[in-house]
């Protein structure tokens, strides 16, 4: 049999220090290098939410006040409902155009958000002869649209103030009824904070409402 001889490498004490040197010198690159890749990372804050409404009203606009009926034939006013977000808009139960489809989005929204999320749906009527209390439910049921919600009604003149102070443009049309569509959200103090137009995404109305529900 044949024994391989093992040279066991013996350095100086001058090549050790050389050696331990050169790995010092290579660990503190390869940590450098780490640090400038994590350290940015960690540092970086997470940007604040913000509010992402087609509008945003800065500083907030107290909302116009109103008092009508609502689909139970009951008074209601914005006052009573401070403490709670409002999504406010104005539909028509015979709508053909945007109607049904801002109301199936708001039900979807209201549905996600869950009974944790202190909101409550406002609607006023922009065709009151046709918008009946079982006009409305059916509608409802439609569309996905939850408790709490007010449909609220009254006579033209008393509509049409409130379109008015709302921006909300309502003409006759053949067949249909042309109206603004829009979907405002009121603060927890009554202020007017944010106005959709149209059908907007739905997970940009849902930041929206949660951001107001903490606030």
């Amino acid at each position: 049999m044949f024994r391989r001889n093992v040279r066991t490498l013996r350095l100086t004490e001058p090549q050790w220090r050389i050696y331990l040197a050169v790995w010092l010198v290579a660990l503190a690159a390869v940590i450098g290098v780490a640090a400038g890749i994590v350290a940015p990372k960690l540092l970086q804050h997470p940007p604040t939410p913000t509010l992402v409404g087609d509008i945003v009203m800065t500083p907030p606009v107290a909302a116009p006040a109103f008092s009508l009926q609502d689909q139970n034939g009951t008074a209601v006013s914005l006052s009573q409902l401070k403490g709670r977000v409002v999504a406010l808009t104005f539909l028509d139960t015979q709508c053909l155009s945007l109607c049904k489809l801002q109301a199936s989005l708001i039900g979807g929204v209201q549905a996600d958000l869950g009974a944790g999320v202190p909101l409550t749906l406002v609607v006023v009527s922009v065709r009151p002869e046709v918008d009946t209390p079982a006009a409305i439910a059916t509608f409802a049921a439609a569309h996905g649209l939850r408790q709490p919600y007010a449909w609220l009604n009254g006579t033209k003149s008393q509509l049409a103030g409130v379109w008015a102070d709302y921006g909300i443009t309502v003409q006759p049309t053949a067949g249909d009824l042309a109206h603004s569509a829009v979907i405002y959200l009121l603060d927890r103090r009554g202020n007017l904070r944010v106005e959709f137009a149209d059908v907007p995404d739905p997970t940009w109305l849902e930041n929206d409402i949660r951001l107001l529900a903490k606030s």
